[in-house]
């Protein structure tokens, strides 16, 4: 959702933006309940493709948004070089995590949506 949410609200020429999990299922859609609800904002995740997070990519990126703190360790143990360029999405909130809502109900996906819309736009005035 995160993804989708960047490109329609923060995207500009010359920036890039790529989603990748630790532990991603490779190759799959979208969640239909993630995309339920991007559709009900006007938002479209329906390009996307799950895929892995590597060293690789992540040392090619400028910066790194994760949603839990644990993310942001486990990248920080595989990349050390990017402390500085792996913060939380909702740095400019509270930096508190935003949990994932796969394999849960319906109105999860409706409040991580909410919350991850929120912390992008404030976003928007840093990038």
């Amino acid at each position: 959702m995160a993804e989708a949410i960047v490109r329609a609200r923060l995207l500009r020429p010359g920036m890039q933006v790529a989603s990748a999990g630790l532990a991603a299922m490779r190759g799959y859609p979208i969640d239909p309940k993630a995309q339920a609800v991007l559709a009900a904002h006007g938002y479209d995740g329906s390009e996307h493709v799950a895929r892995q997070a590597t060293k690789l990519l992540m040392q090619q990126s400028d910066l790194v948004l994760a949603m839990e703190q644990r993310q942001v360790a486990a990248v920080l143990a595989l990349c050390p070089t990017l402390r500085g360029r792996v913060l939380m999405l909702s740095h400019w909130q509270d930096a508190s995590d935003i949990d994932d809502p796969y394999g849960r109900d319906q109105r999860v996906f409706d409040a991580a949506f909410d919350r991850i819309e929120s912390c992008i736009r404030d976003w928007k005035t840093k990038l």
